[in-house]
């Protein structure tokens, strides 16, 4: 196709908020100059998003930041879907679009505590900032419609339980605001704080109920009947949150906004009503009464990005941390992204290990696409100064919809060898720039599959 040098050539994400593609930094200047079509909302493949805000602040400055370094300035456009859960991320998409400039990685909480200042006033801007961004940080985990009773592991690390009791955790902070704000402002702090959390607490409440009682099901063990009965009234509960967005918040001003189905789904489209769950019963029968380092543990050392044992800067890149971007704690990436990184610009993390031989590293990036004319973005990993192994993490992608997206990761995995036991580095080198790393995961035999990965390991302070 050829497209003449005035138009504008509109570029988009992947409908998650990954851009596809930019322009080459050495490419030729166009007088229409490009745009960039990005989204808050999705209907399609793997499943839908659209009940409520599952979009970090956090990862659109870190997208639409790349798409303006690489001269994406002419137009951008996002697709919100329903309005009424998108006020926030609306409100922060054009305000960078406005003054790209204005933004970087450490001043993002502040423009959400100005929003909240501006709604609920100076004296509960941060609490209602801070609500606001964990639960689009938990959100973005996995959204709504893709949540279900088997997303996380009810096993491994007590992962399930412990999402769920992160929710409710945030869920009683932001009832205890709810009630030292001032009368006239609790139906805006409903609808744009309350309400989210609240609907989303009882979501992964009701999920841990229904995981729980298959568990104990599958053991005929008859508590599996409590955990079913308390899925339940959960799946209850939701139609009555709705019922009070409806006809409570603001004499039922916004009646039928919080409509969408959310429940239920068996494949990308939604269902036409909510669903409960399948739970299971079980017969009950009577019973007669009767510096730092981390450290192996449990077969694996697991690390979070942003707690390096060193960082080493270019003559011209830097490593920044993006505060609460991805999934557990916080990103860590090169800047300018318009610039390669050095070789001399690298991670270190100490370790101790106890296990020899062959050991897998597990690196766990965001989702970023290859925006580099599909040749792929690589780190390398290496231990102890030996020899590098490279990864081209994303250059196989087609544009194909599904894991990436539903699970808001790239895992890659290399296999080293340990040749004893004792203290070891591993060194990160990001190759290209773009690449957000969050995770790093050493399994040495006794790593266990969970959806967050295992928590951070113990650090012995030397």
């Amino acid at each position: 196709m050829r497209v003449p040098d005035d138009v504008t050539l509109l570029l988009c994400d992947d409908n998650w908020g990954n851009v596809r593609k930019l322009p080459e930094l050495t490419a030729k200047p166009r007088k229409g100059g490009y745009g960039m079509y990005y989204h808050f909302d999705y209907v399609g493949g793997p499943r839908n998003y659209k009940w409520l805000n599952v979009s970090q602040v956090q990862r659109i400055w870190e997208q639409m930041n790349l798409t303006y370094r690489y001269g994406v300035k002419e137009l951008w456009v996002v697709n919100v879907g329903d309005l009424k859960p998108m006020e926030y991320p609306i409100q922060f998409f054009l305000d960078m679009a406005w003054n790209p400039d204005r933004f970087h990685a450490d001043n993002l909480l502040q423009h959400t505590e100005e929003f909240c200042a501006r709604q609920f006033g100076e004296e509960y801007a941060r609490e209602a900032a801070r609500l606001i961004n964990l639960y689009t940080k938990y959100n973005r985990r996995v959204t709504p419609e893709l949540l279900d009773h088997t997303t996380y592991s009810l096993h491994n690390y007590h992962e399930f339980k412990r999402v769920t009791d992160e929710y409710q955790a945030l869920l009683l902070d932001a009832l205890k605001l709810n009630y030292l704000l001032p009368e006239q402002l609790r139906d805006a702090y409903d609808q744009l704080v309350l309400f989210p959390i609240s609907a989303c607490a009882n979501l992964y409440e009701m999920y841990y109920a229904v995981a729980m009682n298959h568990d104990l099901a599958t053991k005929n063990d008859p508590d599996a009947n409590r955990w079913a009965d308390m899925a339940e009234e959960c799946f209850v509960k939701d139609s009555l949150l709705t019922r009070h967005y409806h006809e409570d918040i603001a004499n039922g001003k916004w009646n039928h906004m919080m409509s969408q189905t959310h429940i239920g789904y068996t494949y990308w489209q939604q269902p036409e009503k909510n669903s409960m769950p399948e739970v299971r019963r079980v017969k009950e029968t009577r019973k007669a009464p009767i510096s730092s380092v981390f450290l192996e543990k449990e077969g694996y050392v697991s690390i979070e990005a942003p707690y390096y044992s060193r960082a080493m800067d270019g003559k011209e890149t830097q490593w920044i941390v993006i505060p609460d971007l991805g999934k557990t704690v916080s990103g860590v990436t090169t800047h300018p992204v318009t610039l390669v990184p050095e070789k001399e610009s690298y991670l270190e993390y100490d370790m101790e290990l106890v296990t020899t031989g062959e050991v897998k590293v597990e690196v766990l990036v965001s989702p970023t696409l290859n925006f580099n004319n599909n040749r792929g973005l690589s780190y390398a990993v290496s231990f102890d100064g030996g020899e590098e192994q490279i990864v081209n993490f994303n250059g196989h992608y087609r544009g194909e919809l599904g894991q990436w997206q539903g699970e808001s990761i790239i895992k890659t995995t290399t296999t080293h060898q340990i040749a004893a036991p004792g203290k070891h580095t591993l060194r990160f080198r990001a190759l290209n720039p773009g690449i957000v790393l969050q995770k790093i995961m050493i399994d040495t035999g006794g790593l266990k599959t969970s959806y967050l990965g295992a928590p951070q390991s113990e650090i012995q302070k030397r």
